[in-house]
């Protein structure tokens, strides 16, 4: 049998609709030389139902209908009003038409049920709907226009798994020919059920039309695999380096349930605490974002997932294996295993080991900890004792300054820069030039900002402020010379009256930072002597 006009719509049927990545639920369809009309839509269906619903080709729920509402029967020759919260039993509408008569514009919803039990977020400017995956990263689970709907399959199919009901996918195509056609057939199997008919053409230019008019059925699965609790997927766990050379790595799964602990389990396998070591560059990708937090000895993602590590060795991160099991998502696992280092005789820092096995407290080791922990204490006590911040608070754009101030991850150039720059901007672009003027008068009311606190050093009676101002006017310098314009001798002379070696900046930006955080403990000691608050605004 030669092929016939549609066979390619209903190929399509059969083979790809609703086993596609993305599954079309709701869509019209409208040619722009009027030579196809047709729509497709879908509805959920009971199994008691669904032997029934195959028997027909025509669609069990059309747009609008489905919802709630009250049926009228007669019982003895009395009326009966019955309230159901579907008025088609057995036939859900996943899709909802919304149509208010010309009052307002008609608009399409989701199934409620559908959106809560995956917990959708709605992007109501792109009508996108979103889920989050144990990483915290956004998945996209809906994609909703006036013209189409489409949903995941993972989380259709999760969903009919959950709620075991079965999916009809609705469809109606109109092609309209030049010439005349006749044809008349219908399609049954197990899952698609069509008929297909010639007319005379309803659109001008057209002589004939060919219809295909039908439903396809997706079966659900066992409930246990919709992936939700208590029948969530079965977490994987990556394997880690932990001794061994390149020839010959050792290797372990971070999987806590196969580690030996204190309480005597595995007791032939590596222990909960074994430490793991990464290369520093692996904290780039949270460093980079505001979605993360990073703090002394912990690391987290906002509402998905935290960390606890050890941030205070100076060449390395460390975790302990367990720790990676327990805490990290899988995806973020094989993220960190990329920067797995064998661990030779690298350690875990003193901060660590004093606070995981000896259950002391003990101060931080790094830089970048001291710096912000001093920075943020000495802004809430020189605002107490001052009622005004020495520093002014950063706006909500600029509140990511202080955030990257790090120690760094690399020797490249454009990290010393970033971190130059951060800094600058926390501290010497932010110094409180009118509150300063205003608590030590300043006759010319133009002095800027390093030399109000070069005054400030000297009235606070500050030991060695000159060289306190030389180094802040140093970092100014290479700010100004080599990160806000392009690089030239200027640089190269700052570069070099500050002693900095350019082909060890990780080293040296430790050291700016651990001077930053010096002059802040001098400035809150200087405070604590002072008994008399100022009166300045």
């Amino acid at each position: 049998m030669g092929k016939q006009r549609l066979d390619d719509f209903l190929e399509f049927i059969e083979k790809k609709h609703g086993e596609e990545n993305w599954v079309t639920v709701y869509k019209q369809i409208r040619e722009s030389d009027d030579s196809e009309d047709g729509a497709f839509y879908c509805a959920l269906v009971s199994e008691q139902m669904t032997d029934r619903a195959m028997t027909n080709t025509s669609w069990d729920l059309m747009l609008g209908s489905g919802g709630p509402g009250f049926v009228t029967t007669f019982e003895n020759g009395a009326e009966k009003n019955t309230y159901y919260t579907e008025s088609n039993p057995g036939f859900r509408p996943l899709v909802l038409y919304r149509d208010f008569h010309g009052r307002k514009d008609n608009y399409l919803e989701i199934l409620e049920e559908f959106r809560l039990l995956h917990n959708l977020y709605l992007d109501v400017k792109t009508g996108i709907y979103y889920d989050f995956d144990e990483s915290g990263d956004e998945v996209e689970v809906i994609k909703l226009t006036r013209e189409e709907v489409k949903i995941r399959r993972s989380y259709l199919r999760s969903f009919m798994n959950a709620t075991q009901m079965h999916l009809l996918l609705y469809f109606e195509l109109t092609r309209h020919f030049r010439s005349s056609q006749t044809i008349s057939d219908n399609v049954q199997s197990d899952n698609v059920c069509a008929t297909r008919y010639s007319g005379k053409s309803y659109v001008k230019g057209y002589t004939s039309f060919v219809r295909v008019l039908g439903k396809k059925l997706i079966r659900c699965g066992p409930m246990d695999r919709c992936g939700i609790w208590p029948f969530e997927r079965k977490k994987c766990f990556a394997d880690f380096i932990i001794g061994g050379d390149v020839d010959e790595p050792l290797t372990f799964t971070c999987d806590p349930e196969k580690l030996a602990n204190y309480f005597g389990a595995n007791p032939e396998a590596p222990h909960y605490l074994t430490p793991v070591f990464f290369k520093k560059e692996v904290m780039q990708k949270y460093y980079g974002s505001s979605d993360y937090e990073i703090s002394d000895g912990h690391l987290s993602r906002r509402g998905a997932w935290g960390l606890r590590f050890d941030n205070n060795a100076p060449n390395h991160i460390s975790v302990f294996l367990g720790d990676l099991g327990q805490d990290l998502p899988q995806k973020e696992q094989l993220y960190w295993k990329s920067y797995n280092l064998f661990p030779d005789d690298r350690k875990i820092s003193r901060t660590n080991f004093e606070r995981s096995f000896l259950g002391n407290f003990f101060d931080s080791e790094n830089p970048e900890h001291t710096f912000k922990h001093t920075f943020v204490r000495l802004q809430g006590e020189w605002t107490g004792k001052f009622g005004w911040p020495l520093f002014l608070p950063l706006t909500e754009r600029d509140e990511h300054f202080l955030f990257s101030i790090r120690s760094m991850l690399t020797d490249e150039q454009s990290e010393f820069d970033a971190q130059i720059l951060a800094v600058a901007k926390v501290t010497i672009d932010s110094v409180n030039v009118k509150a300063l003027r205003e608590y030590m008068p300043d006759e010319s009311g133009e002095s800027k900002s390093i030399v109000l606190l070069e005054r400030l050093f000297s009235k606070l009676k500050i030991a060695d402020s000159d060289q306190v101002a030389a180094f802040l006017r140093g970092i100014q310098s290479v700010r100004s010379t080599g990160v806000a314009h392009r690089k030239g001798t200027e640089y190269e002379k700052v570069i070099s009256k500050l002693s900095i070696d350019d082909g060890n900046y990780q080293a040296e930006f430790d050291l700016i930072l651990t001077k930053f955080a010096s002059l802040f403990d001098l400035l809150l000691k200087a405070i604590e002597l002072r008994s008399e608050p100022s009166a300045a605004a």
